[in-house]
């Protein structure tokens, strides 16, 4: 099993959210559980932030479990996530995204 700090997390990481369909989102721990590695949510977040600023990866797909953006850090990148989600079709309620409605889980892996 891959532990936190391995480079090999944050490349599943990537590969993941890379799967995360067009208009629909998970919660960092969503991702890291789905990794076999819960409790990483953290990571997840570090692996999102390290991006390049021209990605090809749907790194604003990705937010907090509670529906809620990241606010924290950059507030311009708050301002453009949500408007790129709003473009993909995801509806916020206040600041909150409905996670069952938006929520995505990915299916179980191939055995």
């Amino acid at each position: 099993m891959a532990k936190r700090g391995e480079p090999n997390f944050r490349t599943r990481a990537v590969a993941l959210v890379r799967e995360i369909p067009v208009g629909r989102v998970m919660g960092y721990g969503q991702v890291s559980s789905a990794l076999g590695v819960p409790g990483a949510a953290r990571q997840v977040g570090y692996a999102m932030a390290a991006l390049p600023p021209d990605t090809d990866v749907p790194w604003q797909r990705v937010i907090h479990s509670d529906g809620t953006l990241a606010t924290k850090g950059d507030p311009v990148r708050v301002v453009v996530q949500r408007g790129l989600l709003q473009r993909e079709g995801v509806e916020f309620f206040g600041d909150r995204i409905d996670m069952a409605r938006f929520g995505w889980v990915p299916p179980p892996p191939e055995r």
